[in-house]
């Protein structure tokens, strides 16, 4: 079964974006590399926050230009309008009926590959209803000061890891954890 991977990058001191809500800063550290590539092609379909989703200007441009060409699945309580556009691999859904809804049909979308998440709020809400199986944070070499936190609104939920991997380059560290559920 696929696994559902929660991958975001942080500040040093945690923050996804700056104060002004952008994250710029952060992704001039990143390098892709081989194992990064890998687990991209490993992705089957990609859950994620209207307000990630709303961090294009134009939303028809996840069809021809994002990273990750699968399914989307977007969390909100307002879908737009008007729809995206979409091609033969990506498409978009807009779920309205919570984060269990959103994971399920994004692992029934992704067949036999990973599922990943993005997006503070997603990502809080998918901790709190133990739907994570990894943890891929990448840490930026910034110290931001002020922004939104990763991981700030787990109501004092205590989550158990294990580390799986460390992957170095020259200009961030990515570390990969397996989420401990409890039996």
């Amino acid at each position: 079964m696929a696994k559902v991977c929660l991958g975001m990058i942080l500040s040093v001191d945690g923050y996804i974006n700056d104060r002004n809500g952008d994250m710029g800063k952060l992704y001039a550290s990143f390098e892709p590399n081989d194992e990064i590539q890998t687990a991209m092609a490993n992705t089957g379909a990609v859950v994620m926050g209207r307000n990630s989703f709303d961090e294009s200007e134009d939303p028809d441009a996840y069809a021809d230009d994002y990273e990750f060409q699968v399914p989307l699945f977007v969390l909100t309580h307002r879908p737009p309008a008007k729809h995206p556009k979409e091609n033969e691999n990506l498409t978009i859904t807009f779920v309205t009926d919570g984060i269990e809804s959103a994971i399920r049909q994004a692992r029934e979308a992704a067949a036999e590959k990973d599922v990943v998440v993005l997006g503070a709020d997603v990502g809080q809400q998918l901790l709190k209803a133990n739907l994570a199986d990894e943890l891929q944070i990448a840490i930026a070499p910034i110290i931001l000061g002020g922004g939104l936190r990763l991981f700030e609104h787990l109501d004092g939920l205590e989550i158990q890891l294990e580390k799986l991997r460390t992957i170095e380059t020259a200009k961030q560290v990515e570390i990969w954890y397996k989420v401990l559920k409890e039996q």
